[in-house]
């Protein structure tokens, strides 16, 4: 089903950015969901390689952010430990609250309770970066409210596949 979505996009001739966990890239469905993309013909946008999950967001990938219109995040155990992801989800609610892109959440392994509450392994996941900031009050709630309302978009739930 979400394969036949990047069909949808691609008609649309849309630039696409896609955010996700480092961490968790090395699954089959991220790199999957990234070539499905490309092979369809749409420009992906996507974090450098390069950068480690606890950097900030660059200049570059904020402006890619900027560009985009529409948005895939995929949600997995690891996203929430990720200063960078949470840095990109923060720019992209904020983008779709004041220009109306499309945001679309994937649910890897995760359900959207779990996002929307940080519970379960997604919770474990938030509170080992929240022990790393533990003094940026604004900033942990801020990535609250950013994941609250981007679990709260209907999305993708993929549990028990790749």
């Amino acid at each position: 089903m979400l394969f036949s979505f990047i069909f949808i996009i691609a008609f649309s001739r849309k630039r696409v950015f896609l955010s996700f966990s480092e961490e968790d890239a090395l699954s089959c469905f991220t790199l999957d969901l990234n070539d499905a993309l490309h092979d369809a013909g749409i420009t992906v946008f996507k974090h450098d390689h390069v950068l480690q999950r606890e950097d900030h967001i660059s200049t570059s990938l904020s402006g890619a952010i900027e560009e985009s219109k529409i948005f895939i995040i995929v949600f997995s155990k690891n996203y929430a430990n990720s200063r960078r992801c949470l840095e990109e989800l923060e720019r992209i609610v904020n983008c779709g609250k004041t220009i109306g892109e499309v945001v679309v959440p994937v649910f890897y392994h995760v359900g959207p309770t779990e996002v929307r509450h940080q519970t379960g392994e997604f919770g474990i996941s938030f509170q080992r970066l929240l022990n790393k900031t533990s003094n940026e009050v604004e900033l942990v709630l801020s990535w609250r409210a950013a994941l609250r309302r981007a679990a709260s978009i209907a999305g993708f739930i993929i549990l028990n596949s790749r």
